[in-house]
């Protein structure tokens, strides 16, 4: 049956407002709904995001507002495109003859141009009478459109629908089925073909048979895939960040990367075997295979993780039977879906692996949940990129002063002990956490309090502390050397930072352009300050390559690792470096000398690299002939002691202004500081509060600035509150504070000292 005819413009825009008119009433204004809802929740989330940065920085906002700007203006320029001489150009072409043949195969389509196409029955998904037009569709969206009056009367009209459902039922492929009105609406979720897939995902990892032909294949259940794919990954790094999980943003687009990649291998082995019609079947197939692994798989690496924390080669021998089982369930795939041999399925898998394995394990690791205890870095970097870099480095010579001036001077006839303490990377915070340990260990235990300091990048103590660079140490040494006595007191030096193969200790704080650290600047330094009997302690990469230099009789040289291997520990995810704790936190805290303590945590850090699998780090020693003799006179608390107790640095009767001091060398802790931030702070203001109307209100209340300080005790408990001026607004502040309950303070602290600057509005 064949039927001429002829389409006119207004033809062509009857059949878009239709198709239009249709796809709305399958949807309920789904679309329209979703888009407005995007929209609304980026302008509210534009708006806090705004609220919340006052660093003028726009491009988080113009990354999360552009999509949606661009999608709206296609809306619109669509409309007026539509209106213009273009629009009207670019629908002129399909106005003229077509010619239409019903045939047993299918239906064959001329264009005016003298285009042919062909669409077998089933492709036809929905054929509709009316008033106006008849329509064949191909989608929801394409059909097409034959007018009423090309074909005569009502009869005709008749017959050739009878024909259409005719010819479509007697197709094989529609055996036993009625052509529908309008095509079925395809759910972008569906149960069913969930189930259906993953029973056959199943089939196909347990080596079992299976049909390639018997999986449900649709974009929208690709996607499905992908989305329980992805909900798998969360539910792990959910349970496995408690009890205080942190959602990574960082991780979706990891997992987006990742996906692009595997839809990368899938497109080069569909192009190398010509059969891009199986493209899409094979994305269904690996990702529903895929979800099967990743259960089993991460259902046995958390119960390891829990059960078997001591044996971190078994993880990673689950890592790798998941990638062997999956690069075996693709190899299986491959053969029976493109029936190819052996051979040529191993080239294939070699592809497929080179995208997903090797390059996407170049991705940098991200995780969908981290323990919000790790800092992700955005709250760092938001407070460095504020610096005022100016008054920053003005500040300097003040901030050394003031610690240079709060040192004990040395005692006659007694070997005193001055620690320094030196973290190099603003960026990571352990090294701050090293430095700080170090400090409260040697205070305690070795009689430093009061003789000790730390140079530290960090924007918590940029108010607080020196900066850690060579000229404040420079400005530090030569400050030590004249309160020192050069021939019986020693120094302690500890320096952590990142190491280079150059053998250079990395100095860094961004935004701040700082120089790193050499051997040779670092012995120049003690020479020019006149400083003989030295320990030195360098935590880093390549450290070895310090210990040739800076060894000489007089001097302890300790390195965390050989001049040419790494070591370890480093990161936002670690509270010590490997080094730190195996030295400071295990073997010096109990021990009593600084050369066995090293022996003790070399074998430490032997043993635990070994159990991780990494290669010898190889910390390094050098032990001058002079420099033990004169160490045995150092006075040393017993092992274990807890808190910072020696030479009187909280004992009763200080002055308040000695207190206040008490208060700001603990701003430099790192472990005071994390304590102060997670639990005083929060309390602190809800205390302020809650207090500050009935404070003010009182008789004569004065607004006038004071210091309060404090001691938080070991229970929690606050203890010695005092203020200055003591003004009857300052008491009122002071009995809200003491009745403060707050949690046990970590181990390396007994008492900690804290002062607060208040400033009332008046």
């Amino acid at each position: 049956m064949e039927i001429s005819y002829q389409l006119q413009g207004s033809d062509l825009e009857n059949l878009r407002r239709h198709l239009l008119l249709r796809l709305r009433q399958q949807t309920g204004g789904m679309a329209q709904r979703i888009g407005i809802g995007v929209f609304i929740g980026v302008i509210v989330s534009f708006e806090l995001r705004l609220h919340e940065r006052e660093n003028g920085n726009w491009y988080p906002y113009l990354m999360g507002l552009l999509p949606v700007v661009l999608f709206f203006a296609s809306v619109v320029w669509r409309r007026i495109w539509q209106q213009s001489k273009y629009g009207q150009g670019w629908l002129e072409q399909y106005v003229g003859n077509y010619l239409l043949n019903l045939t047993p195969a299918g239906i064959s389509y001329k264009a005016p141009n003298g285009g042919m196409s062909f669409y077998a029955w089933p492709e036809i998904l929905g054929f509709e009478v009316s008033e106006s037009d008849l329509y064949l569709y191909l989608r929801r969206d394409v059909a097409i459109p034959i007018p009423r009056l090309a074909l005569g009367d009502e009869a005709n009209v008749d017959n050739f629908a009878e024909k259409v459902r005719d010819l479509w039922s007697s197709h094989p492929d529609n055996a036993e089925k009625t052509l529908p009105t309008l095509p079925s609406p395809r759910n972008l979720v569906s149960a069913e073909a969930l189930v259906t897939n993953l029973l056959q995902a199943a089939r196909i990892v347990f080596f079992t048979d299976y049909d390639p032909r018997s999986f449900r294949v649709s974009f929208g259940i690709f996607l499905q895939l992908l989305l329980l794919n992805l909900l798998c990954i969360g539910i792990v790094d959910y349970i496995d960040a408690r009890p205080a999980p942190e959602f990574n943003l960082y991780g979706l687009s990891k997992f987006g990367t990742a996906t692009l990649l595997m839809l990368g291998g899938v497109a080069c082995i569909s192009n190398l075997l010509m059969q891009r019609a199986n493209m899409l079947r094979l994305l269904v197939i690996i990702s529903a295979s895929e979800i099967v692994i990743h259960l089993i798989y991460f259902s046995s690496w958390l119960a390891a993780e829990r059960w078997l924390q001591d044996f971190p080669k078994v993880l990673w021998g689950l890592y790798i039977a998941a990638v062997v089982w999956t690069l075996a369930a693709v190899f299986r795939i491959i053969r029976q879906l493109y029936c190819q041999p052996a051979p040529s399925a191993l080239l294939l898998i070699s592809i497929y692996a080179f995208f997903t394995l090797s390059l996407a394990g170049l991705l940098p690791s991200h995780r969908l949940y981290y323990t919000s205890e790790a800092d992700d870095g955005s709250a760092e970097y938001e407070a460095a990129s504020q610096l005022d870099e100016e008054d920053l480095f003005y500040r300097q010579p003040g901030l050394v002063g003031d610690e240079l001036g709060a040192l004990q001077t040395q005692r006659k006839g007694k070997t005193d002990l001055y620690f320094v303490g030196f973290a190099g990377q603003a960026e990571e915070r352990v090294f701050f956490n090293d430095v700080s340990f170090a400090r409260n260990l040697l205070d305690r235990r070795f009689n430093t309090a009061g003789r000790s300091l730390v140079l530290v990048n960090n924007t918590d103590t940029v108010y607080s502390a020196p900066l850690a660079n060579r000229h404040n140490l420079e400005a530090v040494l030569q400050g030590i050397a004249q309160r020192m006595d050069k021939n019986e007191d020693v120094l302690f030096l500890y320096l952590s930072s990142h190491g280079a193969k150059d053998h250079r200790l990395s100095v860094s704080f961004w935004p701040l352009s700082l120089n790193d650290l050499t051997a040779e600047n670092l012995k120049a330094m003690l020479d020019n300050a006149g400083i003989r009997n030295r320990i030195i302690v360098v935590s880093a990469c390549y450290s070895g390559g310090f210990l040739d230099v800076l060894k000489d009789d007089n001097t302890l040289v300790m390195t965390a690792s050989s001049r040419d291997h790494v070591s370890y520990g480093c990161g936002d995810f670690t509270r010590y470096t490997y080094f730190a704790e195996s030295y400071f936190v295990k073997a010096l805290a109990t021990g009593d000398s600084f050369i066995t303590a090293f022996d003790q945590a070399r074998h430490l850090i032997q043993e635990r690299e070994q159990s991780e699998g990494l290669d010898a780090s190889g910390p390094q020693i050098d032990v001058g002939r002079n420099i033990a003799r004169i160490l045995r006179n150092l006075e040393v608390a017993p092992g274990n002691t807890v808190g910072p107790v020696q030479q009187g640095l909280l004992e009763a009767g200080l002055s308040f202004d000695q207190r206040v001091q008490q208060g700001r060398r603990f701003e430099q802790d790192a472990t005071a500081l994390e304590y102060v931030k997670k639990n005083v702070f929060p309390a602190i203001n809800a205390v302020l509060s809650k207090s500050l109307t009935d404070c003010l209100k009182q008789p004569d209340a004065s607004t006038e600035k004071f210091i309060l300080v404090a001691n938080i005790m070991q229970d929690g408990g606050i203890e010695n509150v005092d203020y200055k001026p003591a003004t009857n607004t300052a008491q009122c502040y002071g009995n809200s504070l003491r009745i403060l309950s707050l949690p046990p303070l970590p181990n390396e602290l007994s008492i900690l000292p804290v002062f607060f600057d208040m400033t009332l509005p008046g």
